[in-house]
Parts: C-alpha cells; structure tokens; sequence
C-alpha cells in the first residue's frame, strides 16, 4: 500500500486555511498514486490552540471545516486530525477516517500528556476505551493520535506510567499496520560538553524518535505509519519527522522542517535512520523559528543591536536567512565603552549580509542620564547603575527605530520589532539588562546555551564573521570587562546549567556529575562556583518572566515548562 503522510504547517486559530492546506495536499497525493493519506493531529485547529479552544465560535468553526473536508473524500482515505466537544464540555482530540464523501470511522486520543510544555488534560478528554481496528485493502488497521505512541512503558518517554498501551491493545487485537497521527515537538537533547556522556543525559526528540518507531515496529511485527506537523507555534518548534517504520527495524522518512507530501510503501524497503547532527539542526529549527513567529505575528522586518559579540552575529544571520537581507537592519550603538573593534566587526558584517546597517551614539543619552543622578546625588561613583544604564538607552534606542517612519521606508514596511539576541546561560544567571537587552519579541537563542550559539556560528559559515568568533565575550559595559570573569567560562557554566537545568539532576549529586563532565582545574573551578550559580539561577527567576519568549529546543526551556514560583527561592 502507498500512504501518503502530510507533513503540513498549520496556523494556530485558521481552520478554514488549515483546510485548504490539507484539501491542496490531498489532492497532490492523489496525483502521486497514494492508496490513503493521513494527515497530522489537530490538522484543522492547529497544535496547540489553548485557550482559544474555548470559544463556541471557534469550536463551531473547526467542526465546520471538518466536514467540509470529509465531504470533499473519494475513494482513497483521507484521515486528519481534529476536535469536538465531549460531554464533559472539553473535547475530544479525534482522528476522522473520511472516504467517499462520509466520516466512516473516528478514534480518539486516549493518552493525554501533562509534563512539562503540554497540558491536554485542560482542553481534552481522554478515551480509555479501546478503538476499534479498520479494514482496509486486506489490512487490519489501528488508529492512534501522537502521545498514545509515547505510552509504550519500555519505548515511550513519559515520566509516569498511563496504564495502558494503546499501541499493544491494538497489535493484541490483531493489527497489521498502525497509523500515527501527531503534533510532536522537536528538540534537542539535554547539554553535554563535546566528547563527553553521561548516562543521565537526557537524548534529543530525533534519537527517541529512533528508538520509539522502529521499537515499536519491531516488538510488534507490524509497520508504523507516522505524520506529524512541521513549523513553529510561539516557542514550539516542529521538525516533522514523518515516516513510515518496518518491522525489520528499517525507515523510510524525510529530512527535518520540509513541508509537504511524503509517500511510503509498505512493499518498499527502508533504510537505516539517519542521524541529526546538531549545528544543522539547530540552524534550520532557529530559523524556522523567526519566520514563522514573524509570518504568524503579522511581522515582517527586524531591528536587532549588532555589537561585534557572537549572540547578535548568529541573531542576525539566522533572520537574513529566515526573511531576506532587505527585511533586516541592524544597528551599532556605541558608548565610552565600546571598542573601534565591535563596531568594525558589526559594520564589516551587515556588509557580507546585505542588511541596513545604522550607527546610533548611545554615550549621548547614557551621559544625559548621567548627568542627572550627579546632579541629584553629588558625589556618587561609577558602578552596576552605570552599566545598567547603557543595556537601557541601546533598547530604548532600538524600540525607537520600530515606530520610526524613515526606518519604514528603508525596511519597506511598518510591522518592524526588535530581535533579541539574549543566550540561555546569561538568561540563567540573570547577566542581561531588564528593559534593556532584555526586549524584543521573540529570542531565537533563548534556549541556546553558549556552546550552542558557537555550534550554530560554525555552520553559519562566512555569515558570521572570523573576528567575531576569535574574541573573548563581552558586554563591554565598563573597562577591561568580559562575560567569563564576571560568570564562570562558558565551558564550565554550560556544564553546570546543562546537568543542573536542561537534565533536571538533583543539587545533592551534581558534583559527582560533573565529575563524567569536567576535569583538573575546570572541574575544581566548577564545582568551587557551584553554590553561586544555582543561586543565581534561583534569584533571577523574576527577571526571566519577564523576558521574551525564546524557542524551545533543548529538554527544559524557560516558559511554560518550567514553572517555579518568584516567591520560593
């Protein structure tokens, strides 16, 4: 049998244009010979709609695009995911199964996931029911809808059991193929220095992925059919991962964040699982990020502070590369502070970019503030207030360049926002400026450790310039000042925050763990900082909720899943 999966894009809250996107590649499916096409969980409202689920007309309007689509079927199945309310007033996450014009079978969800970013259980209704299997051209099929995979007690990677296997209730019943629909979250898995392992390392979503499908293909003895979204929703990020898994334990799947139709035949052969690697991974998850949240916003242009520094040089490529050299400007905004070198590095890379490049003398604004605390407090000296004070007049600066008309003209369009260019581990520690560098709309590597900042530059190649990658980090904000001697080197810090945050290991074992991380002097200095960095990780937490979204990648991202109260330090 030829299965068509449609790995689709979605638009949160867009019923009526997720259906034309299903309808469209239905059609292309059909053109390319598919006996059955299956498209993604939630298809037509898109994953995930949140509150939004609750309105009446919403729910009216989701239910109405279903049926249209059900009635536009023929002879070849087209199976997608969508919602309807249940009894208990939420809804059911339902797989439609709609051939000739008629819904002939419909499953629900029956596992739900609540951890970390998901919380089904507030919008949907589990089914602990068993669905019924569908014949179909001599196969005995069962349908399932994303986490009900995840629910293998040997293969899933659910942190409790759900008490039931919808996968093994359905092979048990006799089933010769399962089909998958999902809305999945791609990510990386959790942070490890280069060369080193730990067993408690948390592993990437396209190595569970590995060890999920072709498990459960092989444990069961029947082919698993998988579709699953593609794009960004806010601070989820999807990479697709459609395919089709044999139970000889091969594959036959698609490259990451490709939309479209992929056709899988049960007759062909597979091949083995290729493997991510994680700087080009990272860079097309990145920027997907940006285009979508700007697509989907109704943004289309950028603003971003370009200081020579390797955060804003990697910010800055991704959005060329997301929306286009035109679409982007960035800006110098020297103070006393700041070397001739940052700015040459800044000019000399909007040059290679093509982007608008502007200087802004942010020493003006910063003396007038100055001059204003002496005035009021004679006598006082320079110190964290000064520092402070220069993060705030470059994003004051920068909010003023979205609403200024001539930066309009030149961007061609007035839906201009700032980019933040903030990293994870200064986001951790809390080394960054509130209303200062801290603004933007959205922060590509907000959950990037340092360490994954530099794998993205390396495969950004050119674009980010070799000056760039050579010097020390630094905010520049007083003489001789770098990020390293103020925090920790990033080496260690990344090590910490990596084993402490992103693998959830507990305080009383993390200097034995970064024991299998670190060693000699690094480890000494690691373990000494320790105490001042997971201190600083529980003060800041106040200024982190009032940070910019960033993109979800690595197992534990700041947001919604990660949700610690400001008043229990």
């Amino acid at each position: 049998m030829r299965i068509a999966l449609l790995q689709l894009n979605a638009r949160l809250g867009d019923p009526e244009g997720n259906g034309r996107r299903v309808e469209a590649a239905y059609a292309e499916a059909l053109a390319a010979g598919a006996e059955l096409v299956l498209a993604p969980e939630l298809a037509i409202p898109g994953y995930l709609l949140e509150d939004r689920l609750w309105e009446p007309q919403m729910r009216r309007r989701i239910e109405a695009e279903s049926w249209r689509l059900a009635a536009l079927s023929g002879p070849v199945p087209l199976l997608f995911g969508t919602a309807r309310p249940a009894p208990s007033g939420r809804l059911w996450n339902e797989l439609w199964w709609c051939q000739e014009g008629q819904l002939r079978h419909c499953a629900h969800k029956r596992v739900l996931p609540s951890y970390d970013v998901f919380d089904e259980h507030r919008y949907f209704e589990p089914d602990p029911s068993a669905q019924p299997l569908v014949s179909f051209q001599g196969h005995r099929i069962g349908l399932s809808i994303c986490e009900d995979l995840w629910a293998d007690p040997q293969l899933g990677n659910a942190p409790v059991g759900y008490g039931l296997d919808p996968i093994a209730d359905q092979a048990g019943s006799g089933a010769t193929l399962i089909l998958n629909a999902s809305a999945s979250p791609s990510g990386l898995g959790s942070f490890l220095p280069l060369g080193t392992s730990a067993p408690w390392a948390i592993p990437s979503k396209d190595a569970q992925r590995r060890r999920l499908l072709p498990g459960l293909a092989q444990k069961h003895g029947i082919p698993v059919a998988y579709a699953s979204r593609v794009g960004a929703e806010s601070w989820l990020l999807f990479d697709g991962g459609s395919g089709l898994a044999l139970p000889d334990g091969r594959w036959q799947g698609w490259a990451p964040f490709r939309e479209g139709v992929l056709l899988v035949n049960l007759a062909a052969p597979g091949v083995a699982w290729p493997v991510s690697e994680e700087g080009p991974w990272l860079r097309k998850a990145l920027v997907t990020g940006i285009r979508d949240n700007l697509a989907k916003q109704g943004l289309e242009a950028l603003v971003l502070g370009l200081s020579g520094g390797i955060d804003s040089a990697v910010a800055a490529a991704l959005a060329v590369e997301a929306i286009g050299p035109g679409r982007v400007l960035g800006a110098a905004l020297p103070t006393r502070f700041s070397s001739d070198a940052s700015c040459h590095l800044a000019e000399e890379q909007a040059r290679h970019l093509g982007i608008g490049f502007l200087r802004l003398d942010a020493e003006a604004p910063f003396a007038g503030f100055g001059a204003s605390l002496a005035q009021a407090l004679p006598g006082r000296a320079f110190s964290l207030t000064d520092e402070n004070l220069q993060s705030r007049c470059r994003g004051a600066l920068l909010m003023a360049l979205t609403s200024e008309p001539e930066v309009h003209r030149r961007l061609g369009t007035e839906r201009v926002s700032v980019l933040n260019t903030g990293n994870k581990s200064e986001a951790a520690t809390g080394y960054f400026t509130l209303y200062g560098d801290g603004i933007g709309a959205f922060a590509p590597l907000g959950d990037c450790l340092k360490a994954r900042v530099y794998a993205v530059a390396r495969d950004l190649g050119a674009a980010v310039p070799r000056g760039v990658l050579e010097r020390p980090p630094t905010a520049e904000l007083r003489p001789g000042q770098t990020d390293e001697a103020s925090l920790l080197p990033y080496a260690q810090l990344d090590a910490i925050l990596g084993a402490a945050l992103e693998a959830q290991r507990p305080e009383e074992g993390l200097v034995d763990d970064l024991a299998l991380l670190l060693e000699g002097p690094a480890l000494v200095q690691a373990t000494a900082a320790l105490p001042r960095i997971l201190g600083l990780l529980r003060r800041t937490e106040f200024k982190r909720r009032q940070l910019p979204f960033a993109f979800k990648v690595s197992p534990k991202a700041f947001g919604a899943g990660r949700r610690i109260p400001l008043t229990a330090l």
